[in-house]
């Protein structure tokens, strides 16, 4: 539950300072990144209810007790994020289409994203060696999820950077990125899970 707690306060800090910063500075990698961390908001709390759930005892109808709802709360993490994560491919292409790529978003919006990522680096680290130390696979789906979003602010950071440089479909390629990026992780997640559900090697 700690480990939930510390990715809900990280990602509710960083969507509203994302969100914020990608709408003065104009960058749509940024504003992608502050979308995907929003949505991990209602993930995270979703593992923390599941956590919560799997540690009451067996009772009538559960006579194995509550564990497998953590797995059902990983499911219901991965729809969230898949629905992010097409959600942000289809605003992007919409805007590429259209032809609304000719900007260059501020550079606070590139060190917006490189800071973030590194906060998401180490909360990463912590929930992994948690999840492993208690052997949760919710945590671990948490941890994994910290992971990929170090990993899209990085992709962020590069294509603010790249903008600045002239490249202006650098920022919204680095959007595109970010959300297949959100959908392979749910991917992952979904998989994992429905395979842990159906009792599947």
């Amino acid at each position: 539950e700690k480990g939930a707690w510390i990715s809900i306060i990280a990602y509710i800090l960083l969507s509203i300072a994302k969100l914020v910063i990608a709408q003065i500075g104009n960058s749509d990698a940024l504003r992608a990144d502050g979308l995907n961390n929003a949505s991990d908001v209602v993930a995270s709390v979703a593992v923390l209810i599941g956590l919560k759930i799997s540690r009451k005892p067996p009772d009538e109808d559960h006579p194995y007790g509550h564990y497998r709802v953590e797995t059902i709360a990983s499911l219901f993490a991965a729809f969230i994020m898949m629905f992010i994560g097409l959600q942000v491919i289809f605003d992007t292409i919409k805007k590429i289409i259209n032809g609304q790529v000719s900007h260059s978003p501020d550079l606070l919006t590139a060190w917006t994203a490189l800071v973030a990522a590194i906060v998401m680096f180490l909360v990463y680290r912590y929930n992994l060696n948690l999840s492993k130390k208690i052997e949760s696979s919710s945590l671990n789906a948490a941890a994994q999820d910290n992971k990929s979003d170090a990993l899209v602010s990085i992709g962020a950071f590069v294509g603010i950077i790249g903008a600045q440089f002239g490249l202006f479909w650098l920022d919204p390629l680095a959007a595109l990125v970010v959300g297949i990026i959100i959908c392979k992780t749910a991917w992952e997640i979904f998989k994992e899970s429905t395979l842990t559900l159906t009792d599947g090697f």
